[in-house]
Order: C-alpha cells, then sequence, then structure tokens
C-alpha cells in the first residue's frame, strides 16, 4: 500500500472526514519507514449511532517493539472483538458519535485520554452531573461510571481516545469494577 492512499469513507454516513492511519516501523537496515502491510483504514463498527474505529492497541506496556511484536499482536487482534479496553495494554479509538446518539452509562478499568476533534459531546457522569466537551477540549476519564451524548440534532461529533489500562480505586470500602452494559464495541 502506498503512504498516498486515499482515504475511504467511514462504516456509517457521518459526514465527517474519513480517517486514515499511518504506522511506522523500521526496515531491515534500521531505517525510519512508513508500514505497507496495515491498511490505512483502520476497521470500524457502528453499533447504535456511533461508530467506533480501532486505531491501534497494545497487549503490554512496556509495549515490545523488538521483531515488530506489537504489530503482530495488533494484527492477531483485528478478527476479533477488542472489547473496550485491553488488560494490561492500551487501545487507541475513534469514536464519531452521530446527532442525539446517547452512549449507555458505563465504566472501564482504564485511564481514558480524549481529544474533542469534531464538534461536542455532553459527558454525562453517574452522579448526574454533566459538562459539555467542545471541539478541542480534553478530558481525562479515571475509571468513573459515565455516559456520552451528542445533545445535536445537526451535527456529528468526534473524540480521540486513548485508553491505558487501570487498577480501578476502592470507595468507600467497596471496590469499584467495570460496568460495561453492551459489549459490542469495538
Amino acid at each position: 500500500m502506498s503512504s498516498t492512499t486515499e482515504p475511504t469513507s467511514t462504516p456509517a454516513s457521518t459526514g465527517l472526514p474519513p480517517l486514515r492511519r499511518v504506522i511506522t516501523e523500521h526496515d531491515a537496515d534500521g531505517n525510519p519507514i512508513i508500514n505497507k502491510t496495515l491498511s490505512q483504514h483502520p476497521p470500524s463498527i457502528s453499533p447504535g449511532g456511533m461508530n467506533f474505529t480501532l486505531g491501534y492497541s497494545l497487549n503490554e506496556s512496556p509495549a515490545i517493539l523488538e521483531h515488530d511484536q506489537d504489530l503482530r499482536a495488533y494484527q492477531d487482534r483485528l478478527p476479533h472483538n477488542v472489547g473496550l479496553s485491553i488488560r494490561g495494554g492500551t487501545v487507541l479509538r475513534i469514536v464519531d458519535f452521530l446527532p442525539g446518539t446517547e452512549a449507555p452509562m458505563h465504566r472501564t478499568a482504564t485511564v481514558d485520554f480524549g481529544v474533542m476533534m469534531e464538534g461536542e459531546v455532553q459527558l454525562i457522569m453517574g452522579s448526574g452531573e454533566t459538562t459539555v466537551l467542545r471541539r478541542g477540549d480534553i478530558v481525562g476519564q479515571r475509571g468513573t461510571l459515565h455516559a456520552w451524548k451528542n445533545n445535536g440534532n445537526r451535527e456529528p461529533a468526534r473524540g480521540f481516545f486513548v485508553l491505558v489500562d487501570a487498577d480501578l480505586p476502592t470507595v468507600n470500602g467497596t471496590k469499584l469494577e467495570e460496568n460495561i452494559p453492551n459489549q459490542q464495541y469495538m
């Protein structure tokens, strides 16, 4: 695959620009190059008014780059549902929220670093507290019960998230656990 390959459209029509990813590696002589074995169009699924795109994942931290072990592990995961997080690993995910879409309330055993790339979404905490995240806003989601909602009726939104495995805290003597009502997410 050439590094000039044009991106294709996302699985469900969002009106947002198509995603293209570039993965780097080294050739046999140690020169940095663009990987040509992975598609520049990462896989996506579209449950319930959202597009979940798996940009990349790592099975462990620190990542083992020797002999492209991380690339092989990622490719091995592709035919299967990755889930929202990887125990001991890291997931890079882009989520497109169609207008009016609300993700179910959930908690993952991760710290999620997020950046709103397009549009805006409402972050709804399990306590009922809310805030609106707009283009350029960042969020550090630390294992809390939360949901996302695109309150707009015309504009889609896109968020970029890196989910890093974490041990959930104990609160008032109770160890918090993952709460993922619908496991269909990539």
